[in-house]
């Protein structure tokens, strides 16, 4: 099932527990959203704005409380992050914790209380969304990719503001958050190719997902920038695992394909990679190049280094949460896609 990932924040003695996150929003003349961004922080907002905020929050002596705003509104002050995933993969990849912190850190700090709801990616533990079905939460984000289109929307309330990342077609009626995972193939590979790499491997993350395909696509459309044709041979199906990763490269070498560059759709992946290579007395990255995707922990810790693309991931889980909070505000909320950059380390750089 689902845990609750903060309690209701404690009033601070000398605050006005009279006003709210709206209250504050008024006397600033900004949405309740940028007063969110402004208490989070991990979202910029203009330097005009921040000061006003800042100003109305000093004027009343504002902390965030989660009873008092939402009780007055109707809520239940719960809004809640539903992913569909592994537990190795939740527990192991960092990933997963930097978008937790991020949601939940945005939605502790404009007064509502987050609620993390991990759904096996077996599909068989159903309680979940008789959880959700209860209606006792106000808005739902959800990071999954692995049911049906059609499944989830229909075990999903309609009436609950949701915002999904990730593709799920036309099937949910929801406002969407991702990042730019063509741009961050496209960058991973150029960079690949500047470094003098001329058969360079993919290795995918799951194809059933859109970010396996969206960064499958950047990589090939960095190929053909570049002159190069696209072989399917080079291509290798992953599913954003070490062990498939691993899997994969001891193939490849065994069949003795010949690569110079590996551009893998994760970090996990990349060091999965190495550590192959390093076993078959390959040199990273004198004789095979790496570029990994997500700029976790474990690329900068990594020897060597692991040059990347960084994804915003707090960033992200701080977007979705301040999307659902709009829209319980009332305002229209468009689909953002986040940014990505080239962080290049050890990996691609000759020592």
């Amino acid at each position: 099932m689902g845990v609750v990932l903060s309690t209701i924040m404690k009033s601070n003695p000398s605050s006005n527990n009279d006003v709210n996150i709206d209250a504050i929003a008024k006397e600033a003349n900004v949405s309740p959203a940028t007063v969110s961004r402004v208490l989070n922080g991990t979202v910029k907002v203009s330097a005009a704005r921040e000061k006003a905020v800042r100003k109305a929050i000093a004027k009343f002596n504002y902390t965030p409380n989660a009873s008092a705003r939402h009780l007055a509104g109707g809520r239940s002050g719960l809004i809640a992050l539903l992913m569909e995933e592994s537990n190795e993969e939740f527990f192991y990849n960092p990933f997963w914790s930097q978008v937790v912190q991020g949601f939940s850190t945005t939605i502790s700090n404009a007064g509502a209380l987050p609620l993390l709801l991990v759904r096996p990616r077996s599909g068989t533990d159903n309680s979940v969304f008789a959880t959700l079905l209860k209606g006792k939460i106000d808005a739902l984000a959800v990071l999954s990719w692995h049911a049906a289109t059609t499944d989830l929307a229909k075990k999903l309330d309609p009436k609950i503001p949701t915002i999904v990342v990730g593709d799920f077609g036309n099937s949910i009626n929801s406002s969407r958050v991702d990042v730019d995972n063509v741009k961050g193939g496209f960058l991973a590979t150029e960079h690949l190719i500047s470094r003098g790499c001329k058969n360079i491997l993919a290795l995918t993350g799951d194809l059933k997902l859109q970010s396996g395909r969206d960064r499958l696509d950047g990589y090939k459309k960095a190929l053909a920038d570049a002159g190069y044709k696209v072989r399917e041979e080079m291509i290798l199906q992953g599913d954003y695992t070490g062990a498939t990763a691993r899997e994969l490269i001891t193939k490849a070498l065994k069949k003795e394909i010949q690569f110079d560059g590996v551009f893998a759709a994760n970090d996990l992946s990349a060091i999965s990679a190495m550590d192959v290579l390093r076993e078959d007395a390959i040199k990273v990255p004198e004789q095979v190049k790496i570029v990994g995707f997500d700029d976790s922990p474990i690329a900068s810790s990594s020897n060597p280094s692991i040059t990347t693309i960084r994804q915003p991931i707090r960033e992200l889980g701080a977007e979705v949460a301040l999307s659902l909070l709009a829209i319980l505000d009332g305002e229209e909320v468009a689909d953002k896609l986040l940014d990505v950059e080239l962080i290049v380390r050890e990996s691609t750089t000759a020592i």
